[in-house]
């Protein structure tokens, strides 16, 4: 397939990268600065732009079977970063009729609120996330009403552990979850989904 990957130099990004890579996939890397990727292959080409700036996102869409969206980002402050790039994702799909879309998001959003746990839902979310977790609430209802083919993988806590395979994907709100999970694994379960149909247009948890 025809991958481009949107985040490609983020934690969970070079995970997708890499692992696309891996499997045969022909890869586009989307990044404002290609040179923190550092992975190298006959099958990846770099697309360097800023996924808020539509002319150069919809240059790295057209032609693709599937996009894969990580972006994330590290401004505490009030912004709509993630929101936006979204957006023209979407506008830029539906333009050139690529239909599968993949984002990931986190626990804690929408109706998984509370599945960090009491102190990450009142404390930290609240408080140090809450302008980051009100984009990625606004992220998710851009995807909803798109009319794409799209999953949302709202994965748990996010770590630098090793890429095991063994996760568990889509529980339920009562479900008692490890809160953690590593990139490798979320970038594991996001690309089975560009193929897969089993959580078309649903947001399946992620976590041990």
């Amino acid at each position: 397939m025809k991958l481009l990957i949107i985040g490609s130099t983020g934690g969970t990004g070079r995970e997708l990268v890499k692992q696309a890579l891996e499997q045969g996939h022909w890869v586009t890397a989307f990044a404002r600065s290609p040179s923190k990727l550092g992975i190298l292959h006959h099958n990846l080409r770099i697309a360097q732009g800023d996924v808020t700036n539509y002319a150069s996102v919809e240059t790295a869409v057209a032609g693709q079977d599937a996009i894969l969206c990580a972006l994330g980002t590290k401004v505490i402050r009030k912004n709509t970063i993630q929101s936006d790039g979204t957006r023209n994702i979407v506008k830029a799909m539906q333009k050139n009729g690529v239909k599968r879309l993949v984002v990931e998001t986190s626990l804690d959003v929408g109706d998984s609120r509370g599945q960090l746990g009491f102190f990450f839902a009142h404390v930290i979310r609240a408080t140090l996330l809450r302008n980051i977790f009100e984009d990625k609430e606004l992220q998710e209802r851009i995807v909803r009403e798109s009319g794409l083919d799209w999953i949302i993988v709202r994965p748990a806590m996010l770590t630098n552990g090793p890429h095991t395979g063994k996760y568990r994907a889509g529980f339920s709100a009562s479900d008692r979850i490890a809160r953690k999970i590593s990139r490798a694994d979320v970038a594991d379960f996001m690309l089975k989904q560009a193929t897969s149909n089993e959580f078309l247009r649903q947001t399946p948890g992620l976590s041990y």
